[in-house]
C-alpha cells in the first residue's frame, strides 16, 4: 500500500502539471521535474509514516483509514510548501501542489472505496447462506457496530444496510451502506436476495416494546437477532464484534424494566445488620448481592442448603467488604436455632425469602410446604417482633392470589401471619409483604427448563398451549423487595405493575428460534396437561382486592382482606405444628384447596 500510494503521488503530480498548463504539453515545466518529484515523494513518505495511512486492510477500508489519508496529505503540504518558497531554483508551483494534493486525496480514497465495493460484491456472491447483516440504528452506535463487524476479518459477513425510523435518514447511506426502512428491509424477497442471516440492534435507549416488535419480526423471518451492549461495557471505549451478543429472552418480554433509586435505599441499609433467610436461593442470593453493595454493617446469609450457601460465600469473597458478610446454616422452622441467630447478631432489617415454591412437589408433600412456608414465617416474624427489628419484608407470590394449590395457599397464610404481627399491640417493627409473578432465570423456572431440553435435542414441554404467566427479572424482583422495605410503614402488601402476561408457548417458540432452529421442524413442542393445582392464568390481586398508588408509578399497595386476630391466632398457635392441623386451618379459610 505504501508503494501504491507513492505511485499515486507521482501520477497525480504529473496530472497536476498538465492541469496547471491547461493540458499544453509544451507549457509544462519540465526543468528540475525529477528534483521536485523527489522532494514531494520525501514529504509524503514522512507524512505516511507519521499517520500510518498504509496499515489498513484495503477491502475493509473505513472512516479511520480515510482520516489517515487526509491527515497525511495535509502534513505533506505543510512540509513541501516551505520548500517551494525556499528552493526557487526548482521552480515549484504552489497551485500545482494544491491541485496535486486534491487529486491524490480523491484517487487514494476512491481507489480504496472501489476495492472495498468490488470485494463486498464478490464476497456476497460466494458467501455462505445467511452471511448478510442488517443493523438497526444508523447513529453512532450503529456505525460503531458496522466498523466492529468489518474489522473482524475472519468473519465472511457483509453489512447489507442500516435500518432507521428517522425518515430524514432513510434513502441515504453511511460509508456506502444504504439506510432502509424496517418495512423494506424485513421483506422475505429482500432477505433472500441479499442472503440475510442476522439483525443487529444498535440503538442506545430503544423502548422495550419496540425492541420486542423488531426482534419478533426478524425471528419469524428466520434471522438471528443480536444486540450491541451499552457503551459503558465496551472495552476501552471501543466495540468489538465479539461483544455483540445474542438477544436474551428477557428482552423479548416487551416490558421496560422497573427502575428504583438506590440513593434513597442506601440510607435504609447502610451501617445496619441485615438478615436474609433463604439466602442461597434465586431471590435470596440476588438480595445478598444488592445489599452488599449498599455497605451494611453486617449481612447474615441464612439457608439450610449447604452447597449453594458455600457457592454464595465463594462469590461474595470477591467483594471488597467481605468482612461484613457471614453465612449461617439453619432451618427457619427450627425456632431455637433462629432465636440464637436473632440474639447473637441482633438484625435490624430482615428479608424473609425462605420458602418452598414448586407447585407439583408441594402437592405431593403438603406437610413440608405448610411447615416451612407458614410455620417458618411465623417463627421469623415472631422473633422480629420480639427483637424490635426495624423492618421485616416477606417475599410472597402471585400464586397466593385465590390459591388453587398447597404452595399458593401456604404463602397466602404466610401473608396473614405477617399481617398479624404487624397488628400486635406495641409492635415497633414495620412488617410488609411483596407479591410478584414468576422470576425469569430463577431455580426451577421455565427458562432454565427449556434451555436444558434444548441441549438434549428437545422436545420442549408446556402444560397447556394457552397457559400464561407474569414475568419479571431477578434484579427487578429484588429491587421491589428492597424498595418495599424502605418505603413500607407497616402492614402493606406491595404488588407490581408487571405489564401483560406472557404465553408460555410463545416463550418456547422464541427459545427455539433464538437458537437458529425452526419450531415443529427441528424441535417439537408438546403439551403435557395441567399439573395438579396449576392455574391456566395467574392473578396479582385476589377477588375483592383493590390497589392504591405509591410514589412509584409501577408499585401499588393491595388493599388485602385480612383475617381477624382470633382466626390467625388459632392458625399460629405454638402447639399447632402438626401438618394435618395446619392443612385443616388452611382449608377452613381456603375451601377450594
Amino acid at each position: 500500500m505504501l508503494g501504491l500510494d507513492i505511485v499515486l503521488v507521482w501520477m497525480t503530480y504529473f496530472m497536476a502539471q498538465l492541469i496547471s498548463a491547461n493540458f499544453q504539453w509544451v507549457s509544462v515545466r519540465w526543468a528540475h521535474l525529477p528534483q521536485r518529484a523527489g522532494l514531494l515523494t520525501l514529504s509524503y513518505l514522512i507524512a505516511f509514516f507519521i499517520h500510518k495511512s498504509y496499515v489498513g486492510v484495503v477491502r475493509l477500508s473505513g472512516s479511520k483509514d480515510f482520516q489517515r489519508l487526509f491527515l497525511s496529505t495535509l502534513t505533506a503540504l505543510v512540509l513541501i510548501i516551505p520548500a517551494a518558497y525556499l528552493l526557487t531554483l526548482y521552480q515549484f508551483s504552489r497551485v500545482t501542489l494544491l491541485v496535486q494534493s486534491m487529486l491524490f486525496l480523491i484517487t487514494s480514497v476512491g481507489g480504496r472505496l472501489a476495492v472495498r465495493s468490488l470485494f463486498l460484491s464478490l464476497q456476497l456472491r460466494k458467501s455462505s447462506k445467511g452471511s448478510g447483516i442488517l443493523i438497526v440504528g444508523a447513529g453512532s452506535m450503529g456505525r460503531a457496530a458496522a466498523n466492529a463487524i468489518k474489522q473482524e476479518s475472519r468473519q465472511i459477513e457483509t453489512i447489507i444496510g442500516f435500518i432507521d425510523d428517522n425518515k430524514s435518514k432513510t434513502g441515504k447511506s453511511v460509508n456506502g451502506i444504504p439506510i432502509l426502512t424496517l418495512e423494506k428491509a424485513l421483506q422475505k424477497d429482500f432477505i433472500e436476495k441479499n442472503n440475510l442471516g442476522k439483525l443487529v440492534i444498535a440503538i442506545k435507549n430503544i423502548p422495550a416494546s419496540r425492541l420486542k416488535e423488531i426482534s419478533n419480526m426478524a425471528i419469524e423471518l428466520g434471522l438471528q437477532v443480536k444486540r450491541v451492549p451499552p457503551i459503558s461495557n465496551w472495552v476501552n471505549g471501543e466495540l468489538t464484534a465479539k461483544q455483540i451478543r445474542p438477544i436474551s429472552l428477557e428482552e423479548l418480554l416487551g416490558r421496560d424494566p422497573i427502575q428504583l433509586s438506590y440513593e434513597t435505599l442506601n440510607g435504609f441499609i447502610k451501617g445496619k445488620t441485615v438478615l436474609v433467610t433463604g439466602a442461597a436461593g434465586s431471590i435470596g442470593s440476588e438480595l445478598v448481592r444488592q445489599v452488599m453493595k449498599q455497605d451494611p454493617k453486617l449481612l447474615i446469609a441464612l439457608d439450610q442448603a449447604e452447597t449453594p450457601t458455600y457457592q454464595l460465600d465463594q462469590e461474595i469473597r470477591t467483594y471488597p467488604n467481605y468482612s461484613h458478610f457471614k453465612t449461617i446454616i439453619a432451618d427457619v422452622t427450627d425456632e431455637y436455632r433462629m432465636a440464637y441467630v436473632f440474639d447473637q447478631f441482633g438484625p435490624q432489617v430482615v428479608f424473609h425469602a425462605a420458602a418452598y415454591k414448586h407447585v407439583p412437589l408441594m402437592e405431593e408433600n403438603p406437610g413440608e410446604a405448610l411447615k416451612t412456608n407458614i410455620h417458618g414465617t411465623r417463627i421469623a416474624a415472631k422473633l422480629a417482633y420480639e427483637s424490635k427489628v426495624e423492618s421485616f419484608v416477606m417475599v410472597s407470590t402471585d400464586k397466593a392470589v385465590n390459591p388453587t394449590n398447597i404452595m399458593g395457599a401456604s404463602k397466602r397464610a404466610a401473608e396473614h401471619v405477617v399481617s398479624y404481627y404487624n397488628r400486635q399491640p406495641g409492635n415497633q417493627t414495620r412488617f410488609v409483604t411483596t407479591r410478584f409473578g414468576n422470576v425469569l432465570g430463577s431455580n426451577g423456572s421455565v427458562i432454565p427448563l427449556f434451555k436444558k431440553q434444548m441441549e438434549e435435542g428437545g422436545p420442549l414441554t408446556v402444560t397447556h398451549r394457552d397457559i400464561t404467566r407474569y414475568f419479571m427479572t431477578i434484579p427487578e424482583a429484588v429491587r421491589l423487595v428492597l424498595e418495599a422495605g424502605h418505603m413500607g410503614q407497616g402492614g402493606e402488601l406491595y404488588v407490581f405493575d408487571m405489564g401483560n402476561p406472557v404465553k408460555i408457548y410463545d416463550l418456547a417458540l422464541n427459545v427455539i428460534r433464538l437458537s437458529g432452529l425452526e419450531p415443529g421442524r427441528d424441535i417439537q413442542i408438546i403439551e403435557t396437561g395441567l399439573r395438579p393445582g396449576e392455574k391456566l392464568f395467574e392473578e396479582l390481586l385476589a377477588d375483592g382486592e383493590t390497589t392504591k398508588a405509591t410514589h412509584h408509578p409501577k408499585i401499588f399497595i393491595a388493599n388485602a382482606q385480612n383475617l381477624s386476630i382470633e382466626q390467625i391466632e388459632g392458625m399460629i398457635d405454638d402447639s399447632n405444628e402438626d401438618s394435618t392441623k395446619w392443612l385443616n386451618h388452611i382449608k377452613e379459610y381456603q375451601p377450594d384447596i
